[in-house]
């Protein structure tokens, strides 16, 4: 199997290589599928990301959570950690680290229960993620047993098989422009 280095450049390239267009219509058909899930029309709380580049723009989503009056937060980097901060608008982020876009520090939360959205490199339908090497999500989620992960990818993004470690921890959902799976 492939080094995690090597894997990480070749789906990193595959979804740089789409077009502005494709990256639209395939993140409008991933974000109807999760509106349309049971999973998200039952969350009250949402752990959400400001999408990267060419990553899967889940703000129609958002915008619908807060339209339904979900709670919504978004992802902060403090050094080796990451901190969620409820936002009720988009103008409540500004760039920050690696470049992503994250929240003024108004209002920290730090849920035990929520549905959270989790993007990625590359994915399996075994619950494995790829992320960018950091850890952050991982150590997150570490003893959070009652937040529901979702992986959000592009189907090009799936791999048969992605290589594991003892601390990587598995998403319990991965939904793609062709739909929503249960970890198997």
């Amino acid at each position: 199997m492939m080094e995690k280095k090597e894997i990480r450049k070749q789906y990193k390239m595959l979804r740089n290589k789409m077009s502005e267009m494709e990256v639209k219509e395939k993140s409008d058909r991933i974000c109807q599928n999760i509106i349309s899930s049971n999973l998200f029309q039952q969350a009250e709380r949402i752990l959400a990301y400001a999408p990267l580049g060419n990553e899967v723009d889940i703000r129609p989503v958002i915008e619908e959570g807060w339209r339904q009056q979900k709670r919504i937060v978004f992802p902060k980097v403090f050094g080796d950690t990451m901190r969620y901060f409820e936002i009720s608008s988009f103008s409540q982020l500004k760039e920050g680290t690696f470049h992503v876009m994250e929240p003024v520090e108004t209002n920290p939360v730090d849920w035990e229960e929520a549905l959270v959205f989790v993007p990625g490199v590359a994915f399996d339908r075994q619950g494995n993620r790829m992320g960018y090497g950091k850890g952050y999500y991982d150590r997150f989620f570490e003893g959070k047993t009652d937040c529901v992960k979702v992986g959000v990818a592009y189907e090009l993004q799936v791999a048969d098989q992605l290589p594991t470690e003892e601390n990587d921890l598995p998403v319990e959902y991965l939904v793609t422009e062709k739909g929503v799976w249960k970890r198997q």
